[in-house]
Formats: C-alpha cells, sequence, structure tokens
C-alpha cells in the first residue's frame, strides 16, 4: 500500500511537470508591441442640431440630392485617389578658359640708360615677361522620380469661411513588424469634390503625401549611428 501510494504520487508529480513543459513550449501569442494601435480621431465632432420642420430632407440641408454634397462639416469622410508622379531632371555643364601674357622691358629711368653691359653683343637690360593660363570645366547631372498610387480616405478637420476643406487622411498597414503608413494633408474645393465623396489629388492644393516605413526591412537602409558619426568628423 505504502509503494502503491508513492507510485501514485509520483505519476502526480511527473503529469505536473509534463503540463509545465508543455506550457513552456507552446507558442506565445503575438505581442501588442507588433500591432499597429488604432488612431484616434483628429478632430473632436460635436453632434449637429436635431432636424425639427419634420421634412425628409432637413431646413439645414442645402443644393440638390442629384449635385455633389454642399454643406461639407469638420468630421465628414472624403476619399482622396492619389496619383501624384513627379520627374525632375537638371544638367549643368560650365567651362572657363583664360590666359594673359605680358611683356615689358625697361631701357631708361629718368634719362639714365640702364644698360649693364652686354654679351656677345646682346645688351643686358632690366626686362618683365610673364604669362598665366587658366582653365576650368564642370558638369553636374542630376534626376529624381517618384510615383505613388492608391486612395486614403481623409477627414474634413476644418471648414473656411470661403468654403475651402481642410483635409486629413493617414493609411498604416503591417506586415509581420514591418509598418508602411501614408499620411496625406491638403486643401480642397467642394466644387472638385464628386457625388460619391471623391477628389482626385491633382485638385488638392497644398498637398503633402508622406510614405514612411518602420521595422525590420526598414532598419537595414539605415547607416548605423556610430558610421554617421565617423562620415562627419573623418578628415580624410
Amino acid at each position: 500500500m505504502i509503494l502503491a501510494g508513492h507510485m501514485a504520487a509520483f505519476r502526480a508529480v511527473g503529469g505536473l511537470a509534463c503540463l509545465g513543459l508543455i506550457g513552456g513550449c507552446a507558442t506565445a501569442a503575438p505581442g501588442s508591441r507588433a500591432l499597429v494601435p488604432a488612431s484616434a480621431f483628429p478632430i473632436s465632432v460635436p453632434r449637429g442640431p436635431i432636424a425639427e420642420d419634420g421634412s425628409v430632407f432637413p431646413a439645414t440641408s442645402s443644393g440638390s440630392i442629384y449635385e455633389p454634397k454642399r454643406d461639407w462639416r469638420p468630421g465628414d469622410l472624403v476619399a482622396i485617389d492619389i496619383v501624384t508622379s513627379t520627374t525632375a531632371a537638371n544638367n549643368d555643364a560650365a567651362t572657363l578658359n583664360r590666359a594673359g601674357t605680358v611683356a615689358n622691358s625697361v631701357t631708361s629711368f629718368f634719362g639714365v640708360p640702364l644698360n649693364f653691359g652686354s654679351l656677345a653683343g646682346t645688351p643686358f637690360s632690366p626686362s618683365i615677361n610673364t604669362s598665366s593660363s587658366n582653365q576650368y570645366s564642370g558638369t553636374g547631372t542630376e534626376a529624381a522620380s517618384n510615383n505613388i498610387t492608391g486612395e486614403v480616405e481623409a477627414v474634413v478637420t476644418r471648414v473656411d469661411p470661403n468654403g475651402t476643406l481642410a483635409l486629413e487622411g493617414r493609411t498604416n498597414v503591417n506586415v509581420n513588424g514591418n509598418v508602411n503608413a501614408i499620411v496625406v494633408t491638403g486643401y480642397a474645393s467642394p466644387d472638385d469634390i464628386t457625388a460619391n465623396a471623391t477628389i482626385s489629388s491633382n485638385n488638392v492644393a497644398d498637398m503633402n503625401v508622406q510614405y514612411v516605413g518602420n521595422g525590420p526591412i526598414n532598419d537595414a537602409h539605415q547607416v548605423p549611428l556610430l558610421q554617421q558619426i565617423l562620415d562627419k568628423i573623418w578628415p580624410f
């Protein structure tokens, strides 16, 4: 009986140990560090007034149901169709040539001849002969291009007195911890917004498109900090 009790206790302890090993070897759930938190709404939108006229279309609305929306308010959503494509090129070539020659001789000074004898019939007299030549040639070429396409849902953050809308939109894409974000800001006229609340980026004034990345893949393209410091202080 005593031996049976010890065997039962041993089995219980072994079972708990196996459960502990299994629990320790189980794949842990991904941590919150790899997830992009939800962004807060860029503005605080108060609740609109409740229509009291009893009509299908309240008196606060304007325009026709068949025309683009005109009564835009902060908090409304507008889709920005990004079709940005820019190309720039600059070629520069410069050439500078300069040459000069000076030949002068002094034969007398205040009527006194300046001859210091002669050699084989050739008189010695003060003379100045100088020449210079400078040449410079330089060329430079610069080219840049970028192309971003996509669609970002933006929020109307402000309506100016003249009706111009301030827009702000953001899109985050997280793939295994590598986050790519597109941030778009700018100003738009309500006349350029279509009936389905879409506007082309070509019609957005002062548009600022930022495409940034964060994660292991993007960090691989960064120069290490120590190397950056050495590049700035290295004199050769």
